[in-house]
């Protein structure tokens, strides 16, 4: 089983070094032979141009707020929300809201911040997370009221004690890798790769495999294009000769297999340039049971530059790319008729200063709208702030709309709020335990989660009956068991001689929330300790909540309506 998850990295990691050849074989040709105006030469020029052609810009305003982060504290709040064309379902996704609240100090290696779940303006789940130094941590106060936290260290100790056997796999840190350093070549190797697979792919390649089109038209955006298009056609058997004789290639290249072995060691892979070769050797072996398809590739040349490339595989697939004035298109057209459509187009717009960057996504089916994505984030790390808001909105083939919305504001500042910061005698750290008191504490947790979880869900599915009834509590005082069962369910879960004080506050906040309705006239009173007469206001409700400790026992009751039958009344005193 190991050695298959070896072999996948190994082939992963081979094919991207292919695609590297090609590229630089593309540059190697424009510049070696770019006099010569063959269509041999001519595609991989263009095919060249459009690689540099169909990169998005730097955004220098991301890349300057990143390289503050590393330096300065900062605050994060955001909120997600959502909607839909939907009346009954957007009713209950706009009671819905997500809120992410946190703060970070790179400098020091310290963060903190909190997840949180709302329906209807009552707190239905909030999960907080710290780290410091190389501890990370989470609690719920729902669930354990300290952290419970993980140290960056022997983590292969730690999953034995969980119960993992095999932990070959897994390292003993998570180290934060930068991909950019891990995939930089030096030029040496650049150099090597070159002069050593060149040869092999032009070979590989017969020129009457080079084509020329003129007058060539290309549309987009309703603009018409005259072009020049150059083809390069391949059979099935030259794609699978152009692959083991690459493969053949790079089995004997000890410098290449070196390179490969150590990008992938970089990226967490322990394989040694032996389990490469042997997975070199599977790949070659197996080729002939690979089912290659004729494959043909076209560059379109305009005024000296790319604006669209294709690849066409046979009686199956084609895709293509535009780019036209900071305007991308790419298109995946079906030519077998046994997809469920004919064209998928995806146009990206974008537009980038050093104070604001736009994006604009759009996905269609057959012309029919998908998916759309709205991003834009203005600020500048100049200013020290970041607004970013994201629109994104999702189509069903029965033209049934989700609309979800997320805003963030990031913002410097000189200090960070370290109250939450974990140290030994509010944060539990896993490592630190047996393997028979860590399973408890697993177990432990695992299923006051799922009492809280389940408590949570079914206050939620008995949500929407019960608002959905009532107007009718209002005007008819003999109701049926189920509007009754509906209306009360939200608040008995609440209801004990020992109840935590998080969860009376979240009782609190939903009576306030029943109260505020202005559907509903059916107050319920809340008498709190000594007092006999109750409030049933939103503010005075309020009051209350900043009296309960979330470490305190309770103990709540409820009182019900002669008539109706109905929660009328709960009363909480500290045990």
């Amino acid at each position: 089983m190991y050695y298959g998850r070896k072999k996948g990295i190994i082939i992963g990691v081979t094919i991207a070094v292919i695609v590297l050849v090609l590229a630089i074989t593309s540059i190697f040709i424009v510049l070696k032979t770019d006099l010569f105006k063959s269509n041999k030469t001519l595609f991989w020029k263009y095919m060249s141009n459009g690689t540099e052609a169909y990169k998005i810009a730097q955004n220098t305003q991301l890349e300057d707020i990143e390289k503050l982060k590393l330096q300065n504290p900062y605050t994060i709040q955001g909120q997600l929300t959502a909607s839909s064309n939907d009346e009954e379902i957007s009713e209950t996704l706009e009671k819905a809201k997500i809120s992410i609240n946190s703060q970070t100090d790179k400098t020091n290696n310290y963060g903190y911040g909190n997840f949180k779940i709302e329906f209807d303006e009552a707190e239905m789940f909030n999960l907080k997370h710290s780290n410091a130094d190389d501890v990370y941590a989470i609690k719920s106060d729902e669930i354990i009221t300290v952290y419970l936290g993980i140290r960056n260290e022997n983590l292969k100790v730690l999953l034995q004690k969980l119960g993992v056997q095999d932990v070959s796999a897994f390292p003993d840190k998570i180290e934060t890798k930068n991909y950019d350093e891990i995939f930089k070549f030096t030029e040496e190797e650049l150099k090597h790769i070159k002069e050593t697979y060149i040869e092999v792919i032009e070979q590989s390649i017969p020129n009457d495999s080079y084509s020329k089109q003129t007058g060539a038209v290309i549309e987009n955006a309703g603009t018409k294009y005259n072009t020049t298009s150059y083809r390069l056609d391949l059979s099935a058997d030259q794609m699978a000769n152009i692959l083991a004789n690459i493969l053949k290639t790079l089995q004997t290249d000890s410098i290449t297999l070196n390179l490969i072995a150590t990008k992938a060691k970089a990226l967490g892979a322990e394989v040694t340039i032996q389990d490469i070769t042997n997975g070199i050797e599977d790949m070659i072996s197996e080729i002939e049971e690979i089912e290659f398809t004729d494959t043909s590739f076209v560059v379109y040349n305009h005024k000296g530059k790319t604006i669209a490339a294709e690849i066409i595989i046979k009686n199956e697939q084609k895709m293509a790319i535009y780019n036209m004035d900071k305007n991308i298109k790419i298109t995946v057209e079906d030519l077998s008729s046994s997809a469920d459509y004919n064209v998928i187009n995806m146009n990206i717009a974008y537009q980038m200063t050093t104070t604001q960057s736009y994006f604009d996504i759009k996905v269609e089916k057959d012309s029919e709208e998908m998916l759309s994505i709205e991003l834009t984030n203005t600020g500048a790390a100049a200013t020290r702030k970041l607004d970013t808001t994201c629109e994104v909105k999702i189509t069903t083939d029965e033209n049934e709309t989700v609309n979800l919305s997320y805003n963030q504001t990031l913002e410097f500042v000189d200090k960070i709020d370290e109250t939450e910061k974990i140290n030994e005698t509010n944060c539990a750290i896993l490592n630190d335990y047996s393997k028979e008191d860590l399973q408890n504490v697993i177990q432990a947790v695992a299923q006051k989660t799922v009492e809280v979880f389940s408590q949570k869900l079914q206050s939620f599915a008995v949500y929407n009956s019960a608002y959905n009834a009532m107007n009718s509590i209002n005007n008819d005082n003999n109701l049926d068991d189920s509007i009754i069962e509906a209306f009360n369910s939200k608040f008995t879960g609440y209801i004990g001689e020992d109840v935590k004080g998080n969860n009376v506050k979240t009782l609190c906040r939903q009576i306030a929330n029943n109260n505020t309705s202005s559907d509903n006239e059916n107050k319920i009173k809340v008498l709190y300790e000594d007092d006999i007469n109750g409030v049933t206001g939103q503010s005075e409700i309020e009051d209350i909540i900043s009296q309960i400790q979330n470490t305190k026992i309770y103990n709540v009751e409820a009182k019900y309506s002669e008539e109706t039958k109905l929660i009328d009344t709960i009363i909480i005193k500290e045990n």
